[in-house]
């Protein structure tokens, strides 16, 4: 955290609004730059690459492909990355480093493992009737892509930004590239180019955890003993990334709004374009969010805490909390003041945009709901990461289950409610959940010296 918190520090040394924005852009690129660069790089080279290839289909199974197999290999991997990079954070604070590099291997394995597994009986069903190398490509980039997230969730935990935005940049630019000498030759070729970037991409972040953490072992699996790790986190992760595809995987596989694109591979022409759209604009919600984390609320997590662990004074104790619980709040009202400022500056020029972007507008509709969804999911997300940081494990698994559950379910009825509805399963699930959360988490501040003293979970 050190080095990323000090150099936003420097940048914010003298006030004034220029460095305001570069503190706020530089949080926008370590924050969200990883996925807005794979997001659009796909995009747009799968824009171009229509120009070029035999097939001008092959593109839009090619970026429909590409979000199956980053949906399931998260939704794969997602009970190990928090409680994984748990047990990480244990360790070094325990100064157990040796730990790191075998337990990481040890979870690399497993991971992709299990994902490659999982994938290869859903591509039974996916590519059903399809020749095995389809089969075995959707497998190995789905165990690629699960070690990635696992990779990504221990750097991401160690605050290691500047080589994660790094390694998407150059992997997804060669990805990029290579699709457009690949659509030429085939459908195949372009999901074979996808799985060595996704390799190369790896490779690139294993290289900075072996770097960073040597050891004299190379294999161990004490993550999963239950004395060192909380599988409680293990399903939170697992409901977390459940409850960010629920609704979309029900809009794909619903007789009413999904369509066949190649197989059984399935897409949503209806939902899938206007919730890429309102993820984007996310973008300076989480540089705020960032910002306030890394900048201001960290340090004042750390300054009571280390109060407690050395025996501070009660006086010193009750400023410090203080201190703190202004920090949660702080965090939370900025973030979704700049994001719900930012939703109305999007909803006054949504025509424009949409024009712009040679988008039909009669997807503004669903796409204003579906804004509001994501305003609503970053709030989840603040009180998440709070509710983490306090070790509040019960609670954010709560929470998660509340999201993956209602977000499912109500995506569900409001198929059979009609277009009106589409979009409200996921922001209703979101309201319940985010507003459930900051019960929870307005509780423990509230109870902030007896939770810490007294009890002990």
């Amino acid at each position: 955290m050190a080095g990323v918190s000090i150099e936003l520090k420097r940048i914010l040394r003298k006030e004034s609004l220029l460095r305001l924005l570069a503190a706020t852009g530089y949080s926008a690129l370590l924050g969200a730059g990883n996925w807005v660069i794979a997001v659009s790089t796909i995009f747009l080279f799968s824009a171009i690459a229509q120009q070029f290839s035999k097939d001008p289909d092959i593109p839009i199974i090619y970026q429909v492909y590409i979000t199956y197999t980053v949906a399931l290999s998260l939704i794969i991997s997602g009970p190990l990355q928090l409680m994984f990079t748990r047990y990480i954070a244990d360790r070094l604070f325990e100064k157990e480093v040796d730990r790191v590099l075998p337990n990481y291997f040890g979870a690399l394995s497993l991971s992709m493992l299990f994902g490659f597994l999982v994938a290869l009986l859903l591509s039974l069903y996916l590519f059903a009737g399809q020749p095995y190398y389809y089969h075995a490509v959707f497998s190995f980039t789905v165990a690629v892509l699960s070690g990635l997230w696992t990779t990504n969730a221990l750097l991401t935990g160690l605050k290691s930004y500047k080589h994660i935005l790094v390694s998407f940049a150059v992997s997804y630019i060669l990805i990029g590239v290579s699709l457009l000498f690949s659509s030429k030759y085939g459908l195949i070729w372009t999901f074979v180019s996808f799985y060595v970037g996704q390799c190369l991409l790896l490779f690139l972040l294993i290289y900075r955890v072996i770097r960073d953490y040597p050891s004299d072992r190379l294999f161990e699996l004490d993550f999963l003993s239950r004395r060192r790790s909380y599988y409680s986190l293990a399903l939170s992760g697992f409901f977390y990334n459940l409850g960010i595809w629920a609704d979309k995987i029900v809009f794909w596989f619903s007789p009413i709004t999904g369509d066949n694109v190649f197989a059984n591979i399935r897409a949503s022409v209806v939902y899938d374009i206007p919730v890429i759209l309102a993820y984007l604009s996310l973008v300076p919600g989480i540089a705020v969010f960032f910002l306030k984390i890394e900048v201001e609320f960290a340090q004042e997590y750390d300054n009571y805490y280390r109060a407690v662990r050395e025996w501070g004074h009660l006086e010193d104790l009750y400023r410090l909390a203080n201190k703190m619980i202004e920090g949660v709040r702080t965090t939370l009202y900025e973030t979704l003041r700049v994001q719900g400022i930012a939703t109305v500056l999007i909803l006054f020029f949504e025509e424009h945009i949409f024009r712009l972007l040679k988008i039909p507008i009669l997807y503004i509709p669903l796409f204003n709901v579906l804004l509001i969804g994501a305003l609503l999911q970053l709030a989840f997300m603040v009180v998440f990461a709070l509710l983490s940081y306090f070790d509040r494990r019960r609670e954010i698994l709560i929470i998660s289950f509340l999201f993956a559950f209602g977000n499912f379910i109500l995506s569900a009825v409001s198929q059979l409610l009609g277009p009106f509805f589409y979009g409200y399963g996921y922001v209703v699930s979101l309201l319940v959940a985010t507003v459930v959360g900051m019960v929870f988490l307005r509780r423990f501040t509230g109870e902030i010296h007896y939770r810490t003293y007294m009890l002990s979970s």
